[in-house]
């Protein structure tokens, strides 16, 4: 009965997730606390578990040798405490959720646009971000609706005809939120995964064809501001998705060389940035009080390399311990490359996809086993 009322609660808090943080929040909570009451102290940690409690142990610690996080921050990063507990043997009702809340996800989004389109008179509410703020920020909502699409894809209840046109809906979706780095992720990931299933020979034709479909909407799909510029990054003009990520990875690198080892602190990163801003004189980045949108790069200036290598060590041990299947791979590339682009882990969404993403690339063979051992 325990584990069946912790499958629900982990469904409801997927997908509550795009909506509702303090709702999703607590029903994982609840889970993670009942899956821990009904395993009657026969619970064992596993190499995943610490490869996420590492990552809140470094940011804990780096009270020690920078400003303490505050309590926000800190309840901001609990879910890699709790998502281990919330999440062992729960794939089916993590996938489920996801399914069910991607489906409930793409029909919100098109119907609030449809909405809001009739009663302005215009296309605006279907372009860039004013289409995902009905639910999300838009990279986050793509990294939700490619955890849907792989969960769809691996599920054989949904009939062939009615999951590719749930995967399409999905993919519709996702191009209209508009966040071209996510979108790039996922297809990498996902085009990795679909590699592994086949040979290259047989589809060559289709990934030719999808990459350059990606690649037109990439380019064309309305938007607010461009791509940006690859090589002329001025903090004064730089307001698009590429030359925009320069200046602020510069700024980045700047706090970084004055406190390599030990950092500023998590909470001192975004008033330390807004200094170098001004500094520059980056209206943009003063404006909308950007973050770095490399995460690695913002741990690097929040925790130092000391922080880094507390996480770091979890992260290999995990490594070392799973064998990584495709799947596990593909999940790997896409969160990587979304890390690489985005500062995911500075909202509370970001942090439950990344620790899912990460307990998820353990595979399903192995977690059986230690789930009996425990």
């Amino acid at each position: 009965m325990e584990r069946l009322i912790t499958a629900y609660l982990v469904r409801a808090a997927v997908i509550l997730m795009p909506w509702w943080d303090l709702g999703s929040g607590i029903a994982f909570s609840a889970a993670a606390l009942l899956s821990l009451a009904s395993a009657r102290g026969r619970w064992r940690p596993i190499p995943v578990d610490l490869a996420l409690w590492s990552g809140f142990a470094a940011i804990a610690a780096s009270a020690l040798w920078t400003s303490a996080p505050s309590f926000e921050t800190l309840l901001r990063w609990s879910p890699l405490i709790y998502i281990p507990l919330a999440m062992r043997r729960q794939h089916r009702a993590w996938s489920g959720g996801l399914i069910v809340g991607g489906i409930l996800l793409a029909l919100g989004l098109l119907g609030n646009g449809i909405v809001q389109s009739i009663k302005a008179e215009s296309l605006r509410p279907f372009l860039y971000r004013d289409f995902a703020e009905f639910a999300h920020q838009h990279s986050y909502l793509t990294l939700y609706l490619g955890l849907a699409a792989a969960a769809l894809s691996a599920d054989t209840w949904f009939p062939p005809a009615l999951r590719k046109a749930t995967l399409l809906l999905f993919a519709l979706v996702v191009l209209l939120a508009g966040s071209r780095m996510g979108i790039a992720a996922v297809s990498v990931g996902g085009l990795w995964w679909y590699l592994g299933r086949t040979t290259l020979r047989a589809v060559l034709p289709k990934v030719l064809a999808a990459c350059a479909l990606i690649a037109v909407f990439l380019v064309i799909l309305p938007s607010e501001r461009g791509l940006g510029k690859f090589l002329n990054a001025d903090p004064y003009w730089a307001t698009g998705s590429v030359d925009s990520r320069v200046v602020q990875a510069k700024a980045a690198w700047r706090l970084i060389e004055q406190q390599p080892l030990l950092g500023y602190g998590v909470d001192r990163v975004q008033p330390e940035l807004d200094r170098v801003y001004r500094e520059w004189n980056y209206r943009f980045g003063i404006k909308r009080q950007l973050n770095v949108h490399n995460q690695f790069l913002q741990l690097w200036v929040g925790i130092g390399l000391l922080g880094m290598g507390i996480w770091l060590i979890g992260l290999a041990y995990c490594a070392i311990k799973l064998n990584w299947n495709r799947g596990a791979q593909a999940l790997a590339i896409t969160v990587l490359l979304l890390l690489l682009t985005e500062s995911m882990l500075e909202r509370a969404m970001g942090i439950v996809l990344v620790a899912s993403a990460i307990y998820h690339s353990l595979p399903r063979g192995l977690g059986k086993v230690l789930g009996r051992r425990a």
